[in-house]
């Protein structure tokens, strides 16, 4: 039987090869586009007030911006008066009137494009905190823009999900100026148990505690934000577990 020998500097040019694989994976997508510019590439190709009054725009498996907008728009010259359209990093496509919502699905409201004021970077960038607070980690977010219902506010609802597609946690917010109206975090334990913390029954807690005291967030192992401001924290009787695991242990936080 021939043993096969491997020179040091092999190895470790090996080693090397994979860590660096493995960092390129974790690192933000090139090729996600925020949407502020998703929305400046529509009104440049369809006009400055084509997206004035926005129905929805979703954007899914951001890390941290998704590759992809679906846009939903008020269009006057449509049936169903509305029309859909894509953004990605390169084009705008449009893909003709939506029936999505009328007469079925009535739409809650109309966003006022003027009034985005949180963009998906920052909405991406209060997401982390209010994770770091409620000690989850995820590995993409879906985003979802609409209005609140019967106004033209728009509210941001964020996603995060675990690798397996997993919700574990969402964030709804202010779009115009960054207030947060609910939370909810679902942890996970070995046995089938989910705890949930969902703020529109326990209440939005100020963090008492500093930022040393919660573990950053990761976001394919790079933390996404330094030095947070004050954030919201769940319950005190919010399990600890493994940061986005659906199969780690729930066990009481201990007092410190």
């Amino acid at each position: 039987m021939k043993i096969m020998t491997f020179d040091p500097k092999t190895i470790y040019l090996i080693i090397f090869t994979i860590i660096l694989a493995f960092s390129n994976a974790q690192e933000d997508d090139p090729l996600g586009v925020s949407s502020s510019k998703a929305l400046q590439r529509v009104q440049l190709q369809f006009g400055e007030y084509f997206a004035d009054k926005v129905v929805e725009m979703r954007g899914i498996r951001g890390q941290s911006q998704p590759r992809e907008w679906t846009i939903v728009v008020n269009d006057e010259r449509s049936q169903f008066r509305l029309r859909t359209v894509r953004v990605d990093a390169e084009k705008s496509i449009n893909e003709g009137e939506s029936s999505k919502f009328y007469p079925e699905n009535l739409p809650i409201g109309f966003a006022s494009s003027k009034k985005i004021k949180i963009d998906s970077t920052k909405a991406f960038e209060i997401l982390i905190k209010e994770a770091r607070a409620a000690r989850i980690g995820f590995d993409y977010v879906n985003y979802k823009l609409r209005s609140l219902e019967f106004g033209d506010e728009p509210v941001w609802v964020l996603s995060a999900m675990s690798a397996k597609g997993v919700l574990l946690g969402q964030v709804i917010m202010s779009a115009y100026d960054a207030n947060i109206f609910r939370t909810i975090w679902y942890y996970r334990g070995s046995r089938g148990y989910v705890k949930i913390v969902d703020s529109a029954l326990d209440g939005l807690r100020k963090n008492e505690t500093s930022d040393e005291d919660f573990p950053s967030p990761e976001i394919n192992g790079e933390t996404k934000i330094d030095n947070p401001p004050p954030v919201n924290q769940p319950s005190p009787s919010v399990p600890s577990i493994e940061s986005g695991t659906e199969e780690a242990e729930v066990k009481p936080i201990g007092s410190n």
